[in-house]
């Protein structure tokens, strides 16, 4: 088990919610218990500061300052206030301590909450009555004990109200609180008491009863649509909510509740997903994608901590000339006992869990040292380029990772380029030109990736610091065939000319790209027609040579993975 496993491990055994802070006060991990205690969805916590989660209560301190003042195993103590979305403020007694990480100049925090004595989050909930999320998983751990000895069925749902906070934002909380005690009142009528239905969280419920046979539980469920979606009279008007509902089975196996909450959390999360107002069950499919997703999740841990990962790098070159004049650095994995790992296989993951924040630090830190190591050796000066993912531009720490990349390497910051997908400059634009203005006031370039797959309005474009558009390889790969994908191609070429940006063309394979870019004026070219991604060492003999020479016999198509 390594170390981050472990610390998950131990956090998850307390009775009180955890977070883990980094040296930016950002979130990087929070226990299930914790969102119970708080209210917050998991989505909503994530690479988030702990002042835009909470307050102080009934003080001026601001969150920010207990971070300057905490020494090494140092520790504040007092309430906060947190502010879930959907939900009402909860108040809780909270400890952060502060405790120095392996690199001795940063620091990780450790945030404990837990709500104050009274309050009810693990007995019954003072809204509804019903008994809270700490007595159901204690039933269901009851169900699931008595269903080995009598070699019965018990089924579980997760009942979400969808886009709840049309009601609240509409009518008001109080309208709210009503609309939960209405629902909470139908779901008891429909069942035994014998049955358990408890709250979950703000708008979620929970059902746990024993059937004869599975197929009842759709019966079940559609049972509980058909009541929730009832109109509820409200203010003078009729209010209609409608559920997600998702259904997990327990049967004679070793599965702790807390497991089988999780099986049912991914089934209304499908059933989210499908637009609402309709119910899933988890699959065993479900359950074999969750697992793979864990065991690629962990093995990319270890990869961080065991440096796994290398780039290689692709030419982008002067159309006219043959002339390199710039590399992409394109990230690979070399897997211990799978070989190569190509990105698309491990970035999705990486994305969704944070991890590509630790990666992306790894890559412009390597690609700085490469490029700056090549400089020492007198190769001819090229800037690399490297990808930001959207998480990684997201994260507080991103303008730092990229002025110590730099720093450390030693590197000219005109020798390094940045690609931002067109697709993330389109959120709060007025933020977004902030950001990068920020970032090219280091002296960097900045290009605009995958540029005509996204909606971008030419009046924000103009107003972005970028000095290159990359033309999506799409738009490239059928110019030969598609007479659409030629005249778009033509129209992003001469539109770039006008506004005195650099055009790069991603994906040239063969002879009738080039000629066609060629003609239509395209700047720069990066393709596997010239050369496919390779290692630092192959690059550095094609820095040595300076241009690209294409053998005849490779002007067909030279298309590669």
């Amino acid at each position: 088990m390594d170390v981050f496993q472990f610390t998950k491990t131990v956090l998850e055994q307390t009775d009180k919610g955890m977070i883990v802070l980094d040296h930016h006060g950002v979130v990087r991990y929070a226990t299930p218990l914790f969102f119970t205690i708080t209210g917050f969805p998991a989505q909503e916590v994530g690479l988030r500061r702990l002042e835009d989660l909470c307050m102080i209560k009934q003080g001026t301190e601001d969150i920010g300052n207990i971070f300057l003042t905490l020494a090494p195993m140092d520790s504040w103590q007092g309430e906060l206030v947190f502010t879930p979305p959907e939900h009402r403020e909860k108040q809780c007694a909270a400890r952060v301590t502060c405790l120095q990480s392996q690199n001795e100049d940063r620091y990780v925090y450790i945030v404990s909450v837990q709500s104050p004595a009274g309050s009810g989050t693990g007995t019954v909930d003072e809204l509804t009555g019903l008994p809270g999320v700490e007595i159901f998983l204690d039933r269901v751990e009851q169900s699931i004990r008595f269903s080995r000895r009598e070699k019965s069925k018990i089924v579980m749902f997760l009942i979400r109200l969808d886009r709840f906070d049309l009601v609240t934002d509409g009518l008001g909380h109080e309208y709210g609180d009503r609309v939960l005690k209405e629902v909470s009142i139908r779901l008891r009528k429909l069942f035994r008491e014998s049955d358990t239905i408890a709250r979950i969280d703000r708008i979620t419920f929970g059902l746990l009863l024993k059937v004869t046979k599975e197929a009842h539980a759709s019966l079940v469920a559609e049972k509980v649509l058909q009541s929730i979606t009832g109109p509820i009279p409200m203010a003078g008007q009729k209010v209609v909510v409608t559920a997600s509902i998702g259904i997990a089975t327990c049967h004679n196996t070793g599965d702790r509740a807390d497991k089988i909450l999780g099986f049912a959390e991914t089934a209304m999360h499908h059933a989210r997903q499908s637009g609402g107002n309709v119910y899933h069950f988890f699959a065993s499919d479900l359950n074999v994608k969750a697992k793979k997703r864990i065991e690629m999740e962990n093995s990319l841990r270890a990869a961080i901590e065991e440096e796994e990962f290398i780039l290689y790098y692709q030419p982008k070159v002067d159309i006219s000339t043959s002339r390199i004049v710039g590399a992409e650095a394109l990230i690979r994995w070399q897997h211990p006992e799978q070989g190569m790992v190509a990105p698309f296989h491990f970035i999705p993951v990486a994305e969704e869990t944070g991890l590509i924040i630790d990666i992306g630090r790894w890559v412009l830190k390597d690609a700085c040292r490469q490029n700056a190591r090549w400089q020492q050796q007198g190769l001819n000066p090229v800037p690399v380029a490297v990808n930001v993912s959207p998480r990684q531009f997201q994260y507080p720490g991103f303008y730092d990772d990229v002025k110590t990349a730099i720093r450390t390497s030693g590197l000219d910051p005109d020798l390094l380029e940045l690609e931002i997908t067109e697709s993330m400059l389109m959120s709060d634009v007025d933020q977004m030109i902030a950001k990068l203005k920020k970032l090219a006031g280091v002296g960097l370039n900045l290009a605009i990736d995958d540029f005509g797959t996204g909606y971008s309005n030419l009046s924000y474009l103009v107003r972005f610091p970028v000095s290159t558009l990359k033309i999506d390889r799409t738009f490239i790969k059928d110019l030969e065939n598609d007479d659409s994908m030629a005249g778009l191609t033509h129209s992003i070429i001469s539109m770039s000319k006008n506004l005195n940006l650099k055009i790069v063309a991603e994906g040239a394979e063969n002879e009738q790209h080039i000629s066609f870019l060629k003609k239509h004026g395209c700047d720069v070219v990066q393709g596997y027609y010239y050369s496919k991604p390779v290692p630092a060492a192959d690059f550095s003999k094609l820095l040595e040579t300076g241009t690209i020479k294409i053998r005849e016999s490779s002007r067909q198509n030279r298309t590669g993975p």
